[in-house]
């Protein structure tokens, strides 16, 4: 797939998050490798109106120039999380019910699926910390997707990976519905 089109399907995939739930305003953020770079949203955009907002920046993390200055303040995770993993596509989203479980549980590792359709895409989804735009997330997140395709930072949202931006997209739906059934079935609980 050439740039110009890997561009605009990203930028259908920005808006489908936006849609769903998964961002909201100027939080979140996706890329899309290609080759030895990658095309990313740019730091402050909408992903609802990602056209001329993306960005091409080399996958090296020692290249720093105009564009990487550009990008989002995550590109040091989406650089980290291709140069460990198989991902051709990366998303951050900042769903609110990822968001909650990841406060509530501050002293759970992991968040496991409970209905079979989330049980069927990840058996859980690791729970880390970092503050946004830091070493410590760019790590703790790459580190986690190694061995699976989506985690929750800790007060900040999630990060998916996979082969498309869709497949990607698919894992944030399924770590926000999983999000959303758990704390549902805790407040039945009470």
């Amino acid at each position: 797939m050439n740039t110009k089109a890997s561009m605009k399907e990203l930028v259908k995939v920005g808006k489908k998050m936006v849609s769903s739930g998964l961002a909201y305003s100027t939080m979140g953020n996706l890329s899309k490798r290609t080759g030895e770079d990658m095309i990313i949203s740019a730091s402050g955009c909408m992903l609802e109106e990602l056209e001329g907002r993306l960005v091409t920046v080399s996958l090296d993390e020692t290249v720093e120039n105009e564009m990487t200055r550009k990008a989002s303040n995550e590109i040091n995770a989406h650089r980290k999380i291709y140069g460990k993993t198989d991902a051709l596509a990366v998303l951050h989203g900042h769903s609110r019910y990822a968001v909650i479980q990841s406060l509530i549980h501050k002293d759970k590792e992991a968040l496991a699926p409970t209905d079979l359709e989330s049980l069927h895409f990840m058996k859980e989804i690791p729970m880390v910390k970092g503050d946004f735009g830091s070493n410590e997330l760019a790590q703790n997140v790459s580190s986690a997707l190694v061995k699976h395709k989506g985690v929750i930072v800790r007060g900040h949202g999630s990060f998916a990976r996979g082969k498309t931006p869709w497949e990607a997209l698919t894992i944030l739906h399924v770590i926000e519905n999983s999000s959303f059934i758990n704390y549902m079935i805790e407040l039945s609980r009470k």
